[in-house]
C-alpha cells in the first residue's frame, strides 16, 4: 500500500449498519452510531460534499483509496461514495475499486455504475499460467513441482493467486505430491462453494447443485429437475443464482445453469454421501439424451466390476474415435477403465484415455494422468502414448526416444504399428522432415483401414509432406482427392487445417483464409483442439500477410489463452510470434512483449517451434535496431532449416537474415544467402519468389549496384501487385526506398517510402511509420505536407563559422552530442556502425575537430535540428 493511502473493505455481518464502511475513512465526518442512524439523502450529498473538499487540499489528503469488496458494504457508506467518485475528478486523490464481475448483480445499482462508466480506467487481473505457479512453487520451496502439478494448481485454483497461494500453503512441507488430486483445496474455498448452500437451509437448493456436480456440465432445467428428483425447482434457482453459487446463461433458446467456482464440482462431491452420488449417476443414465453419457453415467453408478458395461463402453469409445471425436472417446476409455479389474485390459483403457485427451488438445488434462501412465509395465503401447504426450507439450528428443523404441519392439497387433506410425508422421512433420513424413504417412495408410482416423490424419499430413519436399502441385492434387470424398465430422478440421496449410505454402491467401477459419470451431462437432490451434496460429499468419492486422493479433492471442490452458507447448511459439511482431511493431516494449524469460522452443529439434521463436528474437531485435542479434537469432537456420532443390522452408526467414547480415556489415555472407535463396525458391509460390528478389535487390544496393538492385525490386513488386499480399509489398517499398535513398535517387526513395508508410499507418505499426519517416527525412524533399529538411546549418561556438551538414550528417551529430555511442547511433537510425563513423569522421572535418568532447561545443541552429 502507499504512504498514507487508506483502505475500506466491505464485510458481509456490518452491511445492515449505516456508513459502517465509509467509518474506516479517519477523515470522515460519521464518527457514531447515533450519528450514523439519523441517515438522509440530504445527510449523504453533504457527507460528500465534504469529503470531496478534503480531497481538494492534495497536502492532508489520502493519494489513494482503496476500496475492496464493495458488495459487502452498507448501502449509505456506497451511496456517499458513488457521489464522491463522481466528484474527485476535480481532486488529486485516486479511487481504486477492487470488484469481481461475478458480484456485480449484489452491488447498488449507482456504484455499479460507476464502476462501468467510460471514463472509469478498468483493469483485467489475468489469470495465472503455468509460469506464475512455477514461481509461486519456488517462493515456497517446491523446486521439484512437475508440470503434472503445475496443472494441477491452476485448474484447483481457477487461476486466481489467492486461492493458489492457500494451495500451496496447505501442502505439507517436502516433497511435492505425485498424486495431484492429493492436492488440498483451502478450506476458503470451501467455505465460499459451500457457505451460501448451507446457509439458506433449502434442501431443494443442495439437490440442484449435487445434480449439476454429477452431471459435470451446463444444463438445462428440465433435466436438473428429473435427475434431482424435485418437480420444481424455481425456488433453488433464484436461491442459487442470488447467493453466486450457480449462474444462468442461454445457449440456442434453451436456458442451462452452471456451477461457477472451478472447483466447485469437486467440492460438492466430496461432500455428498457415495449413496446419493450413484443414485444421482443412476437417474441420470436415464435422463440424458446421448448414449455415451448413459453408459458414463452407469459406470459412475456402478457398485463393482461390470465387464458387459466395459465392453459397451469400450465399443462407444472406438465410434467416437472414428467420428475424431477424441474428447469424448477419453472420457469413455476412463470410465471402462473404472468398471474393470486390475489388469492388462484395464491398462489399455488408461492408456487409451491419456492418448485421446492428448490427441484432443486437451494435454493439461492428461498431465495428472501421466504419472499412472509411466507406472504400467513397459511396452510399445505405453511408449507411444507417452511419446504423444511428450511431442505435444514439445519435448523432441524424449519423443523421438520413445518412437524409437515403440518402432524396436516390433508389437505384433498392426493397429499398434499403426498409431506408432501415425505418431512418427507427425513428428515429421513438426521436424518440417518432408521425406519422413510421406514415408511414416504410407506406412501409416498401408496399416489402417480407409475409414480410420489414423489413415485419414495420415492422408491428410502427407499432402502437407509433399509440398514440405517442393512438389506443390502434387500436394494440392492430394488434398483435391480427399476433398472430393466429402470428409465429415470432426475429422473434416484435419483436412481443412491441411488444405490451409498448402494453400499458404501456394501463395493462396484468401482460400487459406477459408480453410483454416473451417479448422478453428470445435463445439459444434465436437473437434480436436490441438488442430483448431494449429489452425489459429497460421490463420493469423496469413492474416498478417493480407494487411488484417488487428484481426491476426485477436487470433493470435485468443489461440495463446487456449494453449496455456491445454498445456499445449508445440504450438504456442507459432502463436506468440505473430503477436509479438504486431505488438513490438506497434511499439510496445520489449520486455513487455517478451517477457523475462527465455522459451528452450529457441533450441528445439522441432521446426515448429525453434524457427518461429528465432523469427520472433529476430523481430525483437529489429526494432530495437540491433542488427547483430538479429543475424545471429537467424543465422543458424542456414542449417536447420535450408532451402534446397528437394527441400522448401516454410517459414519465411531468409529476406529477413539477409537484410540483417547487410545492416551488419556482412555482405559477402548476405551475397551467398541471397543467391540460394533465389535459386532454390523459382518453383516457389509469388510471395516466396518477391522476398527472394527483395533479397537480392538489398545485397545489389549494398554492393554499388543500383540498377541491378532496381531490376530485383521492380519483379519483386510486380509479384506482390495484388491485393493478396500488402504486408509484404510495403516491406519491399520500405527496403526500396532505403536502398534507392543510398544512391541518392531521392525522388523515387520518397514515392516508396511514402507507400509503405501509408500501410504501416493504416496497420498502426508505429515503430515502421517512424522508420519510413527518418528515411524520408533523410531525402530532404517534402512529403506528406512536411518538409523533409535539407541540408542544415550548424554554428562553431568558439570561431562563429558556419558549417553545412548533410540531413544524415545532422542526425548523427545531433544523437551523438546526446551522449549516444557509436552502435546506439546506428541502432537509433537503422545504419551500420561504421557509416556512423563514417559521417561522424566527416562531420569532425568540417568543423576541424578530433573529438566528441569538442562536437558537444557546437551549437545547432533550431530550425535545423533534425525532426
Amino acid at each position: 500500500m502507499p504512504e498514507r493511502a487508506q483502505l475500506v473493505v466491505g464485510a458481509g455481518w456490518t452491511q445492515d449498519v449505516p456508513y459502517a464502511a465509509l467509518r474506516q475513512l479517519p477523515h470522515a465526518t460519521v464518527h457514531s452510531s447515533a450519528e450514523a442512524a439519523t441517515d438522509s439523502p440530504a445527510r449523504r450529498l453533504a457527507l460528500a460534499e465534504s469529503l470531496t473538499a478534503q480531497h481538494r487540499n492534495w497536502e492532508s489528503a489520502p493519494p489513494v483509496i482503496l476500496l475492496d469488496d464493495p458488495h459487502l458494504m452498507d448501502a449509505p457508506s456506497l451511496q456517499v461514495l458513488t457521489q464522491l467518485a463522481h466528484q474527485m475528478r476535480t481532486t488529486s486523490t485516486v479511487l481504486v475499486i477492487a470488484a469481481s464481475s461475478e458480484v456485480h448483480a449484489g452491488v447498488d445499482p449507482d456504484f455499479s455504475r460507476v464502476m462501468a462508466d467510460p471514463g472509469t480506467l478498468q483493469l483485467q487481473i489475468p489469470a495465472l499460467v503455468a509460469d506464475d505457479v512455477v514461481a509461486l512453487a519456488r517462493e515456497r520451496g517446491f523446486h521439484d513441482i512437475n508440470s503434472q502439478g503445475v496443472a494441477a494448481v491452476l485448474e484447483h485454483s481457477g487461476g486466481r493467486l489467492r486461492v493458489a497461494e492457500e494451495i500451496l500453503a496447505e501442502v505439507p512441507q517436502g516433497a511435492w505430491p505425485a498424486d495431484p488430486d492429493t492436492l488440498p483445496i483451502p478450506r476458503s474455498v470451501v467455505r465460499d462453494v459451500l457457505g451460501p448452500i448451507r446457509d439458506s437451509g433449502s434442501e431443494d437448493l443442495w439437490r440442484l447443485v449435487a445434480t449439476l456436480a454429477v452431471l459435470e456440465e451446463s444444463s438445462d432445467l428440465t433435466r436438473i429437475a428429473e435427475v434431482a428428483g424435485v418437480a420444481d425447482l424455481s425456488e433453488a434457482v433464484d436461491l442459487a443464482v442470488a447467493s453466486g453459487v450457480v449462474r444462468e446463461a442461454r445457449s440456442a433458446g434453451l436456458s442451462l445453469l452452471e456451477l461457477i467456482h472451478p472447483a466447485a464440482q469437486r467440492i460438492i462431491i466430496a461432500e455428498m454421501k457415495p449413496s446419493e452420488r450413484r443414485a444421482l449417476h443412476s437417474r441420470a443414465a436415464t435422463c440424458v439424451e446421448h448414449a455415451e453419457d448413459q453408459l458414463i453415467h452407469r459406470a459412475a453408478a456402478a457398485q463393482g466390476q461390470d465387464p458387459d458395461l466395459a465392453c459397451a463402453l469400450q465399443q462407444a469409445a472406438v465410434a467416437a474415435e472414428y467420428q475424431g471425436r477424441w474428447r469424448d472417446s477419453a472420457r469413455l476409455h476412463f470410465a471402462a477403465s473404472g468398471v474393470l479389474p486390475r489388469s492388462a485390459p484395464r491398462d489399455a483403457e488408461l492408456l487409451k484415455g491419456v492418448d485421446a485427451l492428448a490427441s484432443a488438445g486437451n494435454v493439461a488434462q492428461a498431465l495428472p494422468w501421466l504419472g499412472v501412465a509411466k507406472s504400467i509395465a513397459p511396452s510399445p503401447e505405453r511408449d507411444v502414448v507417452l511419446a504423444n504426450l511428450a511431442l505435444h507439450r514439445g519435448k523432441a528428443a524424449e519423443a523421438h526416444d520413445l518412437l524409437q523404441r515403440a518402432s524396436a519392439a516390433e508389437p505384433a497387433d498392426q493397429e499398434v504399428h499403426a498409431q506408432i506410425a501415425l505418431r512418427r508422421t507427425l513428428d515429421a512433420l513438426v521436424r518440417w522432415d518432408g521425406e519422413d513424413l510421406c514415408d511414416w504417412a504410407d506406412r501409416a495408410m498401408q496399416l489402417s483401414p480407409p475409414d480410420s482416423p489414423t489413415y485419414i490424419e495420415s492422408r491428410a499430413m502427407r499432402g502437407v509432406g509433399l509440398a514440405a519436399r517442393g512438389r506443390l502441385d502434387e500436394a494440392t492434387a492430394t488434398i483435391r482427392e480427399l476433398a472430393a470424398e466429402n470428409v465429415s465430422g470432426a475429422h473434416s478440421q484435419r483436412f481443412h487445417l491441411c488444405v490451409g496449410w498448402v494453400s499458404l505454402l501456394a501463395g493462396n491467401l484468401r482460400e487459406a483464409v477459408r480453410a483454416l477459419e473451417s479448422a478453428v470451431p470445435t463445439q459444434q462437432l465436437r473437434g480436436s483442439l490441438r488442430i483448431s490451434l494449429w489452425a489459429q496460429g497460421w490463420l493469423a499468419r496469413v492474416q498478417l500477410l493480407l494487411g488484417e492486422w488487428d484481426d491476426a493479433l485477436r487470433t493470435a492471442d485468443d489461440g495463446l489463452r487456449q494453449c496455456h490452458e491445454a498445456g499445449i507447448e508445440l504450438v504456442t511459439p507459432l502463436l506468440h510470434w505473430t503477436s509479438a511482431e504486431v505488438r513490438l511493431c506497434r511499439g510496445q516494449p520489449t520486455d513487455e512483449v517478451l517477457g523475462g524469460t527465455r522459451s528452450r522452443a529457441f533450441f528445439s529439434d522441432y521446426l515448429a517451434m525453434q524457427v518461429p521463436e528465432r523469427c520472433t528474437r529476430a523481430i525483437s531485435a529489429y526494432v530495437r535496431g540491433d542488427h547483430e542479434a538479429r543475424a545471429a537469432a537467424l543465422r543458424p537456420l542456414l542449417s536447420e532449416d535450408p532451402w534446397t532443390s528437394g527441400r522448401g522452408s516454410f517459414w519465411p526467414w531468409h529476406a529477413d537474415l539477409v537484410d540483417a547480415l547487410i545492416a551488419a556489415d556482412s555482405l559477402v555472407e548476405a551475397q551467398r544467402a541471397a543467391a540460394d535463396f533465389r535459386r532454390y525458391t523459382s518453383d516457389a509460390s509469388a510471395h516466396v519468389r518477391a522476398l527472394a528478389e527483395a533479397a537480392c535487390a538489398r545485397v545489389a544496393g549494398a554492393a554499388g549496384d543500383a540498377a541491378a538492385a532496381e531490376q530485383h525490386f521492380a519483379r519483386a513488386l510486380d509479384l506482390v501487385c495484388d491485393d493478396q499480399y500488402p504486408t509484404d509489398r510495403a516491406r519491399i517499398l520500405l527496403s526500396r526506398g532505403q536502398v534507392l535513398r543510398r544512391v541518392n535517387r531521392r525522388r523515387d526513395a520518397m514515392e516508396s517510402l511514402e507507400r509503405a508508410r501509408e500501410f504501416y499507418q493504416g496497420v498502426g505499426a508505429k515503430v515502421l511509420v517512424e522508420r519510413c519517416e527518418q528515411e524520408l527525412r533523410a531525402t530532404g524533399m517534402s512529403w506528406g505536407g512536411a518538409t523533409a529538411g535539407s541540408a542544415g546549418e550548424a554554428r562553431d561556438s568558439t570561431s562563429g563559422n558556419a558549417v553545412v551538414l548533410t540531413p544524415q550528417e545532422l542526425s548523427v551529430a545531433n544523437l551523438v552530442v546526446q551522449g549516444m555511442t557509436n552502435a546506439e547511433v546506428a541502432r537509433e537510425l537503422f545504419i551500420a556502425e561504421k557509416t556512423v563513423q563514417y559521417h561522424l569522421t566527416r562531420i569532425y572535418g568540417k568543423f576541424r575537430i578530433r573529438s566528441r568532447t569538442e562536437l558537444a561545443t557546437v551549437h545547432f541552429a533550431e530550425d535545423s535540428r533534425p525532426h
